[in-house]
């Protein structure tokens, strides 16, 4: 356990405000807290981000007033995320458990997401926020409550709902919600069945939201198609099989799995796929906090690399092996 020293906490709110980064990059072992989400499917929202050390004094005091601030927002196009670095995921599980933290925190283990910004958080740099607007453009954000309050809604004046327009019932508010937050899998499959039969104060509801979300289907579809007639299977592949996911027991899995079903028996993807499943096995043992666990992920870095040097895995994987 890290010991906080006066001198850390005077010197934690003396550092200078954090490097400027054109882009996050989320890279790590995934979510405590949330599943799925992604940057690219909250483009149009604003969203606040806290790169946080675990064991501040002043950190663990200003929980309840975070998930404040995030309720605050719940029913606005605001999405707020914690960001812990070099900590494994374990302990951020049960560090957001016992603390009752309810922001969806990213899991950095190696420090991939928070290297391009230019500093390490630490018990001499307590936090740093960040606002990202609805362009996708990350600005820094002020520490205190007031005024990243107002920088939040200076943002959301160009900021939208998925579902802005429609009249949505309690019933619905909560599956809304996760889909808000680009939660597609499981919650778009239980839309396009409620739109398909429901009673009828649910259905007609379900059917409007539904129709907001069909484009991606259709323009996940239109990706696929000239990814695979330009020769990028595995990316092919990758579109397809979000489409499959999120459009389950309709006509566009159909599609998708129609499609899906002969780029598996391409070389290529074969390759990819298995690369991908070696890369994930090992990130896991990486967010461990046991050592052997981490030997293992090192054992496993270094097959990726020599049996699929070409795929992108492969490549992911001589990054982390080096870090």
């Amino acid at each position: 356990m890290r010991k906080l020293t006066a001198l850390a906490i005077l010197a934690a709110f003396l550092a200078p405000a954090a490097a400027w980064a054109q882009e996050l990059d989320l890279k790590g072992s995934g979510w405590v807290n949330a599943k799925d989400l992604s940057l690219d499917r909250l483009k149009g929202k604003v969203v606040v981000v806290f790169f946080f050390e675990e064991e501040c004094p002043r950190c663990l005091a200003g929980i309840p007033g975070r998930n404040a601030l995030r309720k605050s927002y719940a029913d606005k196009p605001v999405v707020f995320i914690g960001i812990n670095s070099g900590t494994s995921k374990s302990a951020v599980e049960e560090y957001a458990k016992s603390n009752k933290m309810e922001w969806p925190i990213w899991v950095d283990e190696q420090r991939e997401t928070e290297k391009p910004f230019g500093f390490k958080i630490s018990l001499q740099n307590i936090y740093q926020w960040y606002v990202m607007d609805p362009e996708g453009k990350l600005h820094n954000a002020p520490f205190e409550e007031a005024a990243l309050r107002a920088d939040i809604d200076r943002y959301l004046a160009t900021a939208k709902m998925t579902f802005d327009g429609i009249t949505i019932p309690d019933k619905l508010k909560p599956l809304a919600r996760d889909l808000e937050l680009g939660q597609y899998d499981p919650y778009l499959p239980e839309l396009a069945a409620l739109a398909a039969k429901s009673p009828k104060d649910i259905q007609s509801a379900a059917q409007a939201m539904y129709e907001k979300l069909k484009p991606l289907a259709e323009t996940g579809l239109e990706k696929a198609k000239a990814l695979e007639s330009a020769g990028k299977k595995y990316l092919a592949y990758v579109e397809f099989s979000k489409v499959a996911a999120w459009f389950r027991r309709t006509d566009y899995e159909k599609t998708a799995t129609a499609a899906l079903a002969s780029l598996k028996k391409d070389k290529e993807v074969q390759e990819e796929i298995a690369a991908k499943a070696m890369l994930d096995q090992a990130r896991s043992l990486l967010s461990s906090s046991k050592k052997s666990d981490k030997e293992s992920a090192s054992v496993l870095l270094g097959m990726v690399q020599k049996k699929y040097p070409g795929t992108e895995a492969g490549k992911e994987a001589a990054k982390l092996a080096s870090k």
